[in-house]
């Protein structure tokens, strides 16, 4: 805890800060932080011994990669996220799929058919089996959350930049942002070019979690530039405004995951809040208007609104802090 809150009808803020955090562990949290830009006011994990290890952070690694995309278009290695996906992607060049461009992989809606492509475990080579899916739908047309098509990115971003996708997420995020216990998660494969590596997601700590949402929170903090920031946090297009580009947005409501249940995807959350979101329940909430930061891992809560009520809690306790008079000894 960087500094006391005040106390509010007799409780510290602390302390409900606290309860809020302890109800999240018992709902299968194994690590849940709360920042306030870069100071972290709590951070605790349940008692078990691999708690505040790197774990798996499922999707959470998309929005990863979709600041890693971005700095490749500002290093001018990927033209910009309208450039058409082919130019990295071959086999789409001489048939409908040339009309994919980077921003539809990234926005869900490229319109590739996913059906019994492997997420986990590929034997082949990742690139080449998922660049064969067929379209199912025109791009632009259809949103579906798919993970397969957002593998092809990892490819795509080695093949622009001429380096090896772990070198540049190393080189340009993780390096300069200090965070040292994140990693990426991979297999080798054996396609028709021979042994390939395949890539699926990332395992990270809290602390390294929070130190990416500050970059949201600094604007991109000098590694990417604002605007950049607010195209890949904002919605991306009319059918599921609740989505950006690989990130999830509060600012409209819209459909989740699975694409149902229309609505925001924080109901009790400012507009302006963004989420990294991974199955189970990983998350990495921002709302830049309070400079806060909440990270949860663990296993999958009870109940669809978890993270809501989590975000809620939190923003109640400090938003009754930050307002409540200053006291003197």
């Amino acid at each position: 805890m960087t500094a006391a809150l005040p106390r509010l009808g007799g409780v510290s803020a602390d302390e409900r800060l606290a309860a809020a955090v302890d109800a999240a562990l018992r709902d299968r949290a194994t690590s849940v932080l709360v920042a306030r830009g870069r100071d972290v006011l709590i951070e605790r994990h349940a008692p078990d011994p691999d708690a505040g290890r790197p774990r798996e952070v499922a999707s959470v690694a998309k929005s990863m990669v979709a600041i890693l995309i971005g700095m490749a278009v500002e290093d001018g290695a990927i033209k910009g996220l309208d450039q058409a996906a082919c130019d990295h992607i071959p086999a789409w060049r001489n048939d409908a799929r040339a009309a994919i461009t980077v921003r539809h992989l990234m926005s869900m809606t490229s319109g590739l058919d996913d059906a019994g492509l492997a997420l986990r475990g590929v034997t082949g080579d990742q690139f080449e089996i998922n660049s064969g899916a067929p379209l199912r739908a025109p791009p632009g047309s259809r949103w579906a959350y798919n993970t397969a098509a957002y593998h092809l990115l990892f490819h795509l971003l080695a093949r622009a930049t001429g380096e090896r996708f772990e070198s540049y997420a190393g080189r340009r995020l993780l390096d300069p942002l200090g965070m040292t216990a994140t990693s990426w998660i991979t297999n080798e494969g054996v396609g028709a070019a021979g042994r390939a590596t395949n890539y699926y997601s990332a395992v990270s700590t809290a602390r390294d979690l929070a130190r990416f949402g500050g970059l949201i929170l600094e604007a991109g903090g000098g590694l990417i530039s604002p605007g950049m920031v607010t195209a890949l946090t904002t919605p991306s297009q009319a059918l599921n405004p609740s989505y950006g580009l690989l990130w999830w947005t509060n600012a409209r409501p819209g459909l989740d995951a699975a694409g149902q249940g229309w609505g925001p995807r924080f109901p009790n959350a400012p507009g302006d809040t963004v989420a990294a979101l991974g199955a189970g329940g990983q998350a990495v909430m921002v709302v830049p208007s309070r400079r806060l930061i909440v990270v949860r891992q663990g296993g999958p809560p009870q109940g669809p609104q978890a993270l809501d009520a989590l975000l809620r809690s939190v923003l109640d306790t400090l938003d009754a802090a930050w307002a409540a008079p200053a006291r003197g000894d």
